[in-house]
């Protein structure tokens, strides 16, 4: 044990020395400071544009899962003119709850108002929530999107204040190229997860990883792509990617430790010595595991965003069906899938 834990402070070393480690991206995650200052500007308050704010609009949105009529969170207080997004929108519902379509994707990014050079301001209770619809709308096209550090409680306990008016969006025509690059599909990942050109980082928890669990209450099949490399568990409650309150962690510390897992960066400073796909249980932890890369400044890298659902599961619709998704029948997909340790 001290000796992994002294490997591990090696690594952390190494990760602020090398030129990959610090953060080539800082702009993306904000401070509540950074915000008023884009929202005093825009309304003419301040004459001193925010640093790294060029556009002439911007939006904030709120994101949580469930309606607005269900959105306790946001009808209690808000940051004022933040709109509400139920990440819904952006996937295709029970019992998959994949990701939209592309074009699917650009309505509802225009229906909230966004176009492609707005500025938007990401926050959610959830940090992997807010990471989800970060990278969904850079995928869409959007040109500037940022995330609050800390969301809206980090927002009051600097001191500004929120409001309870429920804000409804202007909306826009949405137009943009997406970027592809960024999205890994069951097609893609089939391809390569066996060739030994690509890392698949497995951002679930251990006993996922294993096979022991699913990780979901609506997901029949357990495992994981054969080759994974287990980077640790992204999600929220693990606290290995942000702290107790919100905040994110430093991202040398992320990738000290993905590269005591063999995820090791290529000679060159923007990329990683394979190309890295990510991917979890449904695309959301693996979002936030795909920021902390962009942040890092890797490019070779890709978010499987459909992950182990897509991979491991078949789904057909079924009225004699009753299991955990009633009305639709869980088949295994036929693709290798691995359990156990290694």
């Amino acid at each position: 044990m001290r000796s992994k834990k002294i490997n591990y402070c090696l690594l952390l070393i190494f990760a602020v020395l090398t030129s990959t480690a610090s953060a080539a991206h800082p702009e993306v995650i904000v401070t509540p400071a950074w915000v008023n200052s884009v929202q005093q500007f825009h309304a003419q308050k301040i004459t001193a544009r925010p640093v790294n704010n060029k556009n002439k609009r911007f939006v904030i949105l709120e994101t949580g899962w469930g309606k607005l009529s269900e959105a306790k969170d946001y009808r209690i207080g808000h940051i004022p003119s933040a709109v509400y997004l139920n990440t819904d929108e952006c996937e295709n519902g029970y019992p998959r709850w994949h990701l939209k379509a592309v074009n699917e994707l650009q309505n509802v990014i225009g229906k909230l108002g966004i176009t492609r050079d707005t500025t938007v301001i990401v926050y959610s209770k959830q940090t992997i929530a807010a990471a989800r619809i970060w990278w969904i709308l850079n995928y869409a096209g959007v040109s500037d999107v940022r995330i609050l550090d800390g969301g809206f409680a980090a927002w009051q306990a600097a001191g500004f204040a929120g409001e309870i008016i429920i804000n409804t969006p202007q909306p826009m025509i949405f137009h943009a190229k997406p970027r592809t690059d960024w999205l890994a599909t069951t097609q893609y990942v089939q391809e390569h997860f066996d060739k030994g050109n690509v890392w698949l980082a497995d951002t679930r928890s251990s006993a996922e990883y294993r096979g022991e669990v699913s990780g979901y209450n609506y997901l029949q099949q357990r495992g994981r792509i054969p080759g994974a490399v287990s980077i640790g568990d992204a999600d929220d409650k693990a606290l290995l990617y942000q702290t107790a309150d919100g905040h994110f962690l430093p991202p040398p510390e992320i990738s000290a430790r993905w590269q005591q897992a063999g995820i090791i960066p290529a000679k060159s400073s923007d990329k990683f010595a394979r190309e890295v796909i990510f991917y979890c249980g449904s695309g959301w932890r693996s979002s936030l595991t795909f920021l902390y890369a962009y942040m890092l400044g890797y490019k070779n890298i890709r978010n499987y965003s459909d992950s182990w659902s897509g991979w491991s599961t078949i789904y057909k619709q079924d009225a004699n069906e009753k299991s955990i998704t009633s009305g639709w029948k869980q088949e295994a997909s036929g693709r290798p899938i691995a359990k156990g340790q290694n």
